[in-house]
């Protein structure tokens, strides 16, 4: 009997399921409606893919008389990554025009109000661009690579749809939806950059950061098409830092739409 304890110790610390589970309970205990491994269809292959968590979580509409005017939506596309091999991000400029124009059509914000500079996407002018791990030579074997189409592809699928983490309330007050493809690290102990225009030495990463996109994919009506995305990359130690930069642009969105 403690042999097979031990055997099936030994599934459960391979799985990595052990991390996407403490993830899970984080976001419970601070209130986020989560959707455990759904399912969705590859617009692509046709074949059903999986994505680690959707959380949702409301956050009110600010109103100078006290009412309640709606809710903005924030909704996560949540990959959780357990990183025990050495991985390299190559960072760079981050492309500023595109990144605007990625603020003005995923929220409320408006490119014409100095408050738009305060969205979390436009924080940093650093961006990493590239990566490579120690174990793949392949780009479809590598964590990240798996992380950012599962993330990214499950996001297309689900943007357009309303609440899918919970049940809307009754009166659905849900004015907007900020959708955010995230990939959470156990620990950034193994991630390292590197400077696209220098040959300095690597770094050892120590702040959450942002990984960019361009990303070409089929729609779920057979287009082909190609957008810009930013994918935030995250330390479960310092998710607290992260909820707060969504927090405030939540309240960004909400006090665009509560003037509208």
């Amino acid at each position: 009997m403690a042999s097979d304890i031990e055997e099936v110790r030994e599934i459960v610390s391979r799985s990595g399921n052990s991390f996407h589970c403490k993830v899970i309970q984080y976001l419970k205990a601070n209130k986020w409606n989560t959707l455990v491994s759904p399912y969705y269809n590859d617009n692509l292959s046709g074949k059903p893919r999986e994505i680690d968590l959707i959380a949702e979580k409301l956050f009110k509409i600010p109103d100078p008389y006290g009412q309640h005017p709606g809710d903005v939506n924030v909704r996560l596309f949540i990959e959780c990554k357990y990183i025990p091999q050495k991985t390299v991000f190559w960072f760079h400029d981050k492309d500023q025009e595109k990144t605007l124009k990625l603020v003005e059509k995923a929220t409320p914000c408006r490119l014409d109000n100095i408050y738009t500079k305060d969205h979390h996407y436009l924080s940093n002018p650093r961006v990493a661009k590239l990566f490579a791990d120690e174990k793949s030579k392949a780009a479809d074997n590598e964590t990240f690579y798996k992380a950012l189409t599962q993330g990214l592809n499950s996001m297309i699928y689900y943007r357009d749809k309303k609440s899918v983490a919970t049940s809307p309330p009754k009166y659905d007050c849900t004015k907007f939806i900020l959708n955010y493809p995230i990939i959470v690290c156990n620990a950034f102990d193994n991630l390292y950059a590197v400077n696209i225009d220098n040959d300095n030495d690597p770094v050892g990463i120590e702040g959450n950061f942002q990984l960019e996109v361009n990303y070409a994919f089929t729609d779920q009506k057979g287009s082909n098409l190609n957008e810009f995305f930013l994918i935030d990359i995250v330390d479960f130690q310092l998710l607290d830092s992260y909820f707060e930069s969504i927090k405030k642009d939540a309240d960004l969105a909400g006090s665009y739409l509560g003037r509208s």
